[in-house]
């Protein structure tokens, strides 16, 4: 099987060495990596030189990370498609083997992540595990950690990308389009970290962005008759706080 892994970054000339080192370090299963820049001004392009795994690099303006993620799928050729972006970074070297194991006898598989401290990367804030989710989820807004995801690119071919209408829930409605519409697809589980993600991201960045995350996780909800109105957002906080408590063994 041939993997995709595709990494959107702008200005990351402080983090994407660990990501670009994460990919080329993985072993038993062949990878594709794509490289979409927003037209970076500091030494990103300098550092993704320096690499040359990386098959294919694009750097131009987009309109947002959604336009930028669509033109890394655009791109893509490998069985199946996930994304790596330049705050995240492989925690094994074994994470797209395992992938491409249960990937075998499924549509789309997602594991568990490590959210770290940005400035102690050793230090967890949080384990996002996939292990209890369940599609009814996402009726509440909670989702499987998106960077864990590998999806067959034939599916990506099936129900499309990612709605770039949304700023930071595109991930979360294309979920809602894998795992909620008819013919869902088989998934599968991977019981193990293989992704660590820095604290900070776009989604969580402060109280203004969380808002607008409510906002926009309902607006995708109700595009699709799924929802059970603004409140029932907050259900999904009990398995937010556990993610405070919980630690990967």
């Amino acid at each position: 099987m041939k993997i995709t892994v595709i990494t959107v970054c702008y200005n990351a000339a402080q983090t994407i060495d660990d990501t670009l080192r994460s990919v080329v370090a993985q072993r038993g299963v062949e990878v594709e990596h794509v490289v979409i820049d927003g037209g970076s001004t500091d030494d990103t392009l300098e550092i993704v030189a320096r690499f040359p795994h990386v098959a294919v690099v694009v750097s131009e303006h987009d309109k947002g990370i959604y336009d930028a993620m669509n033109k890394g799928l655009a791109r893509a050729t490998g069985d199946a498609v996930g994304f790596l972006n330049a705050d995240d970074w492989f925690c094994r070297d074994d994470a797209l083997q395992l992938v491409a194991a249960y990937l075998a006898d499924a549509d789309a598989v997602t594991g568990d992540l490590v959210i770290v401290d940005g400035d102690d990367t050793s230090r967890v804030r949080r384990f996002y595990s996939s292990r209890g989710f369940r599609p009814w989820m996402l009726r509440v807004g909670h989702m499987p950690p998106h960077p864990t995801m590998y999806v067959r690119r034939a599916v990506f071919d099936r129900i499309g990308g990612f709605n770039e209408h949304y700023r930071i829930a595109g991930d979360f409605d294309f979920t809602v389009r894998l795992f909620l519409r008819p013919g869902a697809v088989r998934w599968r589980c991977i019981p193990h970290v293989l992704v660590a993600f820095r604290n900070g991201g776009v989604s969580t960045r402060n109280l203004t962005a969380k808002l607008r995350m409510n906002r926009e996780i309902l607006r995708s909800l109700r595009s699709k008759g799924l929802s059970l109105g603004a409140l029932a957002l907050y259900a999904r906080y009990p398995f937010k706080a556990w993610q405070l408590i919980a630690r990967p063994r």
